[in-house]
């Protein structure tokens, strides 16, 4: 029987985040569905009349722990994926998004770009849902 602010699993373990969410991990050391929600964690928007209209966005202020669900999934899109392909990786188990570059740039073209970064939540069946929908899961190490 569980109370209001407890928290009950069976063969599981909780943690209070750094940013005071609370992470409920199976016995894997893997964090469970209820704990993700796909989202819209950043966006970012380089206007198109910027002079040069090169942008970089800084990505560095979520590269730490504590960041996404342990064991959910990370992408970055823009709105012209021609030019600036997606990059995506995974999000490990103290919350760290795995593989996330340093910045990300706009090119020279005269758009104004827009910028996102998600995550992403494994399904049951083996898919990844992100904010705007789902896609085929990826291998993670």
């Amino acid at each position: 029987m569980s109370k209001k602010g407890h928290i009950v699993s069976k063969k599981g373990k909780g943690r209070v985040r750094r940013n005071g969410t609370i992470a409920v991990f199976d016995a894997d050391d893997l964090c469970l569905n209820c704990c993700c929600k796909p989202k819209v964690l950043a966006t970012h928007t380089v206007p198109e009349n910027i002079a040069t209209n090169v942008g970089t966005w800084n990505l560095t202020p979520y590269q730490g722990d504590d960041i996404g669900p342990p064991g959910g999934y990370w992408r970055l899109r823009n709105n012209y994926m021609g030019y600036v392909p997606e990059r995506k990786g995974c999000i490990d188990k103290n919350g760290k998004l795995v593989g996330l570059p340093n910045s990300i740039s706009s090119t020279a073209y005269k758009y104004t770009w827009v910028f996102t970064l998600e995550i992403g939540c494994p399904t049951e069946d083996g898919k990844i849902q992100w904010p705007s929908g789902t896609t085929d899961a990826y291998p993670c190490p």
